[in-house]
Formats: C-alpha cells, structure tokens, sequence
C-alpha cells in the first residue's frame, strides 16, 4: 500500500516533501517576522524609518561610530540591551555602507576571493538587530555640546561609542606615503592585485634583463601579522598562477623581499612559531630582511636603512597604523603612536559618557601592563563591553572595568601552511592552516558570504586563483571614517 501510494504521488507530479519542507520554512519565517514586529523596537524602527540627525524619535539616543568590528559589535550588543526599551535609539555612523572583513583582505589583494564576498550590508544587518543606520562621513566631534558634525549634518547623542579605527602610518616619510601600496580599504586590494598583474604584462615585453628584474621584484615592508600573511599570499599567488599564465617569465627571475626595521618578524608572537615562518619562508626562497628599515621610495626601487638601494616596481607598506585625526583631537593624553588613553572602563577621561574603543583606545590593564594591541578580538570585546556599560549606566548602576583575556593567535603563511597558538596549544603546518580557514569562514558575516568565500576557496585550490585584472575604485577621500582596523589573522 505505502509503495503505492508513494506511486500515485510521484506519477501526480506534485513534489510534496519539498513543498512541505518550503511551508514548514515559510511559516517559521511569518512567525519570526510576527514575533519582531510586535516588539517595541520594531515599532520604533518603522515609526522613524531612517534617523534625521536632530530630529529624536527616542529620549535618548547611543551613537556608535565606525562599522568596523568594534563598532558594529557594540550597536549589536546595544540593540539587544535596549531591544524592549522603545524609549532608546541606537545610530550606528559610517562613511561605507558595508562592513568590512578586513582579515581577508589580502586574499582580495591576491585573487584568492572576490572582493565583494568579504563585504557585508551594514544595513541588513541593522534590520536584523533592531538598530538604525546612517551613511555619513564624520567630520568634527563637540563633546561639550554632544553632537556628531557630519558631512549630512548634526547628530546629537547622550552616549557615544568611538571606533573610528585606524590609518596606515608612514612615519612621516612622505615618498612611501605617495609611491607605496597600502592594505587598508577594498580598493588597496584592488590596487595591490593590479600592480602584481601589470608587472608580470610588463616583465613580458621588457627585453632589459635590469629592468625585468626589477619589475619582478616585490617588496613587503613591515613583518608583522599583516605583511608575513600578504608575503605568503603574494608567493601562492605568483608561483601557483602568474607564472604558468605568463610562460615569458622564469621562476627564477622572481623575487620577494619581506623587509622589517625591528630584529625579528611577528614581535609578540611566541618564537618557535615565528622561527617556523621563517623557516617555511626561506624553503621558498622569499628574503625575510630584520633591522632593515626603509627610508625612501620612488617609482624605480626603495632606499634601505644601510644606503642599500633594491630596485622594485612594488613596495607595500604594512609596518605600522595609526588614529585618525579626529581621534588625535580628543581631549586627554595619548599614547606616543597617537592613541587616546582610556580609563578602565574604556570612557574618555572627563567625559563618561563618552567611550573609545578598538585601534582608537590606549588600553591598559594594569599601570605597568602592556596596552592591549590594535587588533579585532580586542575590538569586539571592548564593543561588548562599551555597551555593557552604556546599559549599566543609564541603568543607574555602576560602570565596570574592562578584562581581557587573549584566546591566540592565528597567521597563515600560504601553501596550506600557518601558524597557530589557541589557548596556548601550538601548531604548525597544515593543522594549523585548516583551523585557521575554518575559524575565518565561520567568522564571516552571512551565510552568503561565508559560502562565497569557501567557493572562491574551492575554485582556487582545485582549478585556479583568478588572474584577471579588475578596474581600479576610488580611493577614500581624508578625513573620512575608516572601517575599524583589525591586524589580518587577529579575528
């Protein structure tokens, strides 16, 4: 009878497990969408529409600034907090209307992934968590009067959360801050895939021996986290699809140049790891250079520290950051690199109603701890607790001190290759290197890019990295909002 039965529905044609299963999903959506409508900050959201700058459709309104990780991390946790409470706004400010995966950014730079699949609608995610967005460009602070002055006008605030992020310092040396590359924003990637390319189109047809070796020359400055994971990108990405699309230039006339001013490579790091890098590198033939600053940069080379002049048509500069100017304005002390000093609970001092945080914050634990570093867990943990305490606040409670406890470090070296310290067990090679893409993968944001990013992936280990040359964007105008900083293989 069942065989049957399941006959005459098959031969009716009509696919009813997975219409049943399209139902089932419907109906659970309708009751999610019922269940958030019927909350107070949905009403909110649909009364408002957008947020009108002056205008207050609440009593008091949490502006976050920056939809880096530490920014949207902290108006995420703020919806939440407030999610019943139709009394608060929650503003979330930045210049980009997307959120920014920056850890993969150098596989952007390197045809790893597209670069729209680490990019994520900031205001999709608004919708989500009960928060408004407003894409605007900050341009001045009032902290007396309590206002945001933007490029589309004032924002008034009761609470504000900075997480401005961070710029790339060039210490002053202004021939590297015009003719090097940068790896900050999507069109630094961009820039950076385009450079590559053209030198290999280039290298083709330049019959000087001098000339195409310099032309094949790539210098990386800076051997933190950043640059041994672009180095190790850059590598992948030449020997594994460059050369075999450009027959006309030979392996060996390849050469990579990780140049650092300090002694040793991933400072902080623990040393065997950072001895293993550099191991795997020299095995590849890449130069790692220690005490080797770079002091001059034009179009024909770089000048090193020693007077040594290494002829190269790409320098890209990874060896440092730094605040942004509005946070170099705030009222209070700063650290030597620029940085706001914040008080434990992470407000500005003078100002407790006023919070930094991410690669804007001077943080210290203890008097004579370390600050903490300018990286991603770092960032979004001081969003938690920002929020925390904007909550406990306005709660009329007590705010309290901040607490950090690192979970590790995570650099890939490419080539199924990395370096791994979780929880303090160590690892190297390639369980290393699957533990990093897993953790990576599941720290995108939507199921779509996640499952864009592990096709990009796919593709490029079972067929090919891509190697076609994109048209270059717009670069951010100054004075903008970055996107929060977070130090490539720190999320």
């Amino acid at each position: 009878m069942r065989a049957n039965g399941r006959q005459r529905r098959t031969e009716c044609g009509i696919p009813w497990r997975p219409l049943a299963l399209v139902g089932l999903g419907t109906a659970a959506g309708l009751a999610v969408y019922r269940r958030r409508r019927a909350s107070p900050r949905w009403r909110l959201l649909e009364q408002q529409g957008a947020s009108d700058g002056d205008g207050r459709g609440a009593q008091r309104r949490a502006v976050v600034l920056g939809a880096g990780f530490g920014g949207l991390t902290c108006a995420i946790e703020l919806a939440h907090r407030f999610a019943d409470d139709p009394r608060t706004e929650v503003l979330l400010v930045d210049r980009h209307n997307y959120h920014l995966f920056t850890p993969l950014l150098y596989h952007a730079a390197t045809g790893l992934v597209e670069p729209s699949h680490i990019t994520y609608p900031v205001r999709a995610i608004a919708r989500r968590h009960g928060f408004l967005f407003r894409e605007s460009a900050v341009q001045a602070l009032d902290l007396e009067r309590r206002q945001v002055q933007t490029d589309d006008g004032p924002i008034a605030y009761d609470a504000l959360v900075v997480a401005l992020g961070s710029q790339t310092n060039f210490f002053g040396l202004s021939s590297v801050a015009q003719h090097a590359l940068r790896l900050k924003e999507v069109p630094d990637a961009v820039a950076i895939r385009n450079r590559i390319i053209d030198a290999f189109e280039r290298a083709e047809l330049e019959p000087d021996p001098e000339r195409r070796r310099a032309l094949l020359t790539f210098l990386v400055v800076g051997a933190g986290a950043t640059g041994v994971e672009l180095v190790g990108a850059i590598h992948g990405y030449i020997f594994s699809a460059l050369l075999d699309e450009y027959p006309g230039v030979r392996p060996q006339e390849i050469r990579i140049v990780l140049a650092e001013a300090a002694p040793e490579i991933l400072r902080g790091l623990d040393r065997e790891l950072a001895a293993h890098a550099l191991r795997e590198f020299s095995a590849r033939g890449v130069e790692v250079r220690t005490s080797t600053p770079v002091r001059r940069v034009t179009p024909e080379g770089a000048e090193l520290g020693d007077g040594e002049w290494l002829p190269c048509a790409t320098v890209i500069w990874t060896a440092g950051i730094e605040p942004v100017g509005l946070v170099r304005g705030l009222p209070g002390e700063h650290a030597r690199d620029g940085r706001v000093r914040v008080e434990r609970d992470l407000s500005l001092p003078g100002h407790p109603e006023v919070y930094v945080i991410g690669d804007a914050a001077h943080c210290q634990l203890a008097p004579d701890a370390p600050a903490l570093p300018p990286n991603a867990p770092v960032a979004m943990e001081e969003g938690r607790h920002a929020a925390r305490n904007i909550w406990r606040r306005w709660q009329g409670q007590a705010t309290l001190p901040f607490h950090y406890q690192s979970k590790g470090e995570l650099i890939s070296l490419g080539r199924h290759q990395a370096i791994a310290d979780v929880y303090g067990v160590k690892l190297q090679g390639l369980p290393a290197w699957l533990v990093w893409r897993a953790y990576y993968l599941s720290r995108l944001v939507g199921f779509k890019n996640r499952l864009a990013v592990a096709l990009d992936w796919s593709f490029a280990y079972f067929w090919r990295r891509d190697t076609a040359r994109l048209e270059p964007q717009p670069l951010a105008t100054a004075g903008s909002v970055p996107h929060e900083a977070a130090c490539t293989a720190h999320e």
